[in-house]
């Protein structure tokens, strides 16, 4: 069991309840084999099957759960444990009472789905289960606990990505003119299998490969395409190592590249700088992102049509504050500060008639900036044959 990671988790949410408007943070959740609640592995770190409750408050911990799922709470020594047999009700409200909770942080966000597993129908039995107490979302500390890596977590994350960038050098080595992307793909998922590890997204999809111009970019199945002389081999990938994920993508070109397809990467790199430049601790997520975009159409170019960088964490999209530019489709996952102790990547693309010249680089914020997480990639790489 992940005793010490969550232990140094839960610590991070007294801190972060204790920071806030809230009383306690509550994680109300039921059968999570079936529906997961995102902040379980961060707080408990085992399935439950009847409804249970993890209570946080500033300096103590409670977790309130049926008697034959209390053994493994136990084990785990970091909540003080209330199994119970017919009700949660009565625990659960001496638990809060216990606290002077009135106010309660619960897992809902309109725009985080990380911070939003809690269900409608357990919201209207907590609703039941706690007349007269105030039920408010709790994205914010969520976003502090999960987005904030403890030591562990950041020492999985950096062996998630070094394991992802030799994966990928690998690939680069092996890569022949008869490789085609499903080929590509397919080498990877063979080391993967190997060594035991998890895709960070979809399995089908990740990697994501894509062979010369005639490949469409985004998030597409790999297919029967080679790379074509003078043209870009693509690949979005990350594992999963030790339950904890990586993003990078890296291009390579066959043969000499034309100048307009270097002009390409330069401009990239250029863009991925200015925004890497932005980054920092206390900078607003959508400022950092348009720092990127400025610089791509201050050089000619169009810009793109996604967020500048996004967190990870246990999986590739990790929730929390977003880099992105102020659509409504982002809501209001933008307009936070970045803080110490955050992990994201910085990632923008163009599509041209070489291929796509995307570039995805992992960076963890520092108490005065940032450092990357593997070495970047700085120049087109070759592929030899």
């Amino acid at each position: 069991m992940e005793t010490t990671l969550i232990a140094e988790k839960v610590e991070q949410a007294k801190d972060a309840v204790g920071a806030s408007e809230a009383d306690a943070w509550l994680t109300f959740c039921r059968e999570t084999n079936e529906i997961a609640e995102p902040c379980l592995p961060y707080i408990l770190g085992f399935d439950v099957v009847w409804p249970t409750a993890i209570v946080i408050g500033p300096a103590h911990s409670t977790v309130i759960l049926g008697t034959h799922d209390s053994p493994n709470a136990e084990e785990l020594d970091v909540h003080e444990v209330k199994p119970y047999d017919e009700s949660i009700r009565e625990p659960l409200q001496a638990t809060l009472s216990g606290l002077d909770a009135e106010k309660i942080a619960v897992n809902f966000d309109r725009d985080d789905n990380v911070a939003d597993g809690l269900t409608h129908g357990l919201y209207l039995r907590l609703q039941e289960l706690l007349p007269g107490r105030e039920l408010v979302s709790a994205g914010d500390i969520i976003s502090e606990v999960r987005g904030i890596k403890s030591p562990t977590e950041q020492e999985r994350i950096t062996a998630a990505a070094e394991t992802t960038a030799d994966l990928l050098d690998g690939l680069a080595e092996e890569w022949t003119p008869e490789m085609t992307e499903a080929e590509a793909a397919d080498w990877l998922h063979e080391r993967m299998r190997e060594a035991g590890y998890a895709s960070a997204w979809s399995w089908d999809y990740c990697p994501t490969v894509h062979a010369g111009g005639d490949s469409d970019p985004g998030h597409t199945l790999p297919g029967e395409l080679r790379v074509p002389e003078g043209e870009l081999l693509h690949v979005d990938f990350g594992v999963v190592k030790d339950s904890y994920a990586a993003d990078i993508q890296r291009i390579w070109v066959r043969g000499e590249p034309e100048p307009g397809l270097q002009a390409a990467f330069e401009d990239v790199r250029a863009a991925i700088d200015a925004g890497h430049e932005a980054l920092e601790p206390g900078a607003v997520g959508y400022e950092v992102d348009a720092a990127a975009r400025e610089e791509l159409t201050a050089r000619g170019r169009e810009t793109f049509d996604h967020g500048f960088g996004h967190q990870v964490g246990r999986t590739a999209h990790d929730g929390g504050l977003l880099l992105g530019p102020q659509w409504d489709r982002y809501g209001d996952s933008v307009v936070g500060d970045v803080r110490p102790g955050e992990l994201y990547t910085m990632e923008l693309g163009l599509d041209t008639k070489w291929g796509y010249v995307g570039q995805e680089e992992m960076v963890r914020v520092t108490e005065d900036g940032t450092e990357f997480v593997v070495e970047p990639q700085t120049e087109l790489r070759r592929l030899s044959e």
